[in-house]
């Protein structure tokens, strides 16, 4: 009897225990899952080819662009800035760009003119834009967003992404003080290799002699060219005018320069990267904009001091009719958009 009760009182603790235990359980709340790790997002690396030196409005402007994309990101996409044509001249760059070797690069237009897309050359010819503002009004326009769909539609492996525009592009002289179109006449003088450039230089009676940018300086030195062209501001930091002192202020074009990624890294990117950078490209135009005019004061206040001659043509009205026959080579085919370009108010 003693045994069975003992028994009874086990089994009653036993289920006790077991209801209790139960009741503790639904009272908990059931644990959480554990969280799946969070997958770190790849880093986007992008490479920006430039045939400036640092010092260069352009690549100053190009480092803004990539400080801004690293904000923006937050690190995720990061512009490495390869200035001093350190990935090549501009031949070299642009086939590294149709290949994805590099991803973006800022040439001239007349060289995508040269690349078949014949209506960039409208942008050089000889004083089609009245100053630097008329130019910027025209690139973020309509009409500029037309010229950069060209680069789209070439078939070159390249997309448009922008511009960069500054003053414009005046002549420069180690020896000779030109004022007059006669003065340029016998002058061998340094063009990009490009044709429309080969053309104006011949229409103002000079020789035209491609030459690499990056041996402008010692073209200059040792007597290879007996002068160049170029803006303010590349004249400048460059220090062409420690062998070429001589800068005539002819203002005979202000072609803006043309932001071109690479079509096979443009398509790699997600259409919020896209929109991120095109942003972040917009801000560094702005500041671009407002940095080119106060480089071009201290350019000439330096120029002054080192002793350099800035001249004035004498008769601005020659030069111009010297070079229209060239709006009937390079323009005839597109005279509605040059007549919108000059009638951009």
């Amino acid at each position: 009897m003693q045994r069975k009760n003992v028994f009874k009182m086990t089994s009653l603790l036993l289920i006790l225990t077991l209801v209790f235990s139960l009741a503790g359980c639904a009272g908990q709340k059931p644990a959480a899952p554990e969280a799946a790790p969070e997958v770190p997002q790849e880093k986007i690396i992008l490479k920006f080819g430039e045939l400036n030196p640092d010092t260069h409005v352009m690549t100053i402007a190009i480092r803004e662009f990539a400080r801004v994309v690293k904000e923006k990101s937050e690190g995720r996409i990061e512009v490495e800035v390869f200035p001093s044509g350190q990935l090549g001249d501009q031949q070299t760059m642009i086939q590294s760009l149709q290949m994805g070797a590099l991803d973006i690069y800022r040439t001239n237009p007349s060289f995508l003119a040269d690349l078949g897309m014949k209506q960039m050359n409208v942008y050089h010819l000889p004083y089609l834009f009245r100053d630097v503002d008329h130019c910027w009004d025209v690139l973020n326009g309509p009409i500029g967003e037309e010229f950069l769909k060209l680069v789209d539609n070439s078939g070159t492996k390249m997309t448009g992404f922008g511009y960069y525009a500054e003053s414009p592009r005046n002549f420069f002289f180690t020896k000779k003080e030109v004022t007059k179109i006669s003065d340029m006449k016998g002058l061998k003088i340094r063009v990009p290799e490009s044709q429309m450039y080969l053309d104006v230089v011949q229409a103002f009676g000079a020789s035209p002699t491609p030459i690499a940018y990056s041996e402008l300086y010692s073209a200059l030195q040792t007597g290879v060219v007996d002068g160049a062209e170029n803006p303010l501001t590349g004249y400048h930091t460059n220090k062409f005018f420690e062998v070429a002192p001589n800068y005539t202020i002819d203002g005979h074009e202000l072609a803006p320069s043309v932001i071109i990624f690479s079509e096979l890294t443009w398509n790699k990117l997600s259409t919020e990267d896209q929109k991120l950078l095109s942003d972040a490209f917009r801000e560094s135009e702005k500041f671009m904009r407002n940095l080119s005019s106060q480089k071009d004061e201290e350019a000439i206040a330096d120029m002054k001091a080192a002793g350099v001659k800035i001249l004035e043509v004498e008769n601005q009205q020659e030069w111009v009719d010297a070079v229209k026959p060239l709006y009937e080579k390079y323009g005839k085919e597109y005279l509605s958009v040059i007549e919108r370009i000059q009638n951009t108010k």
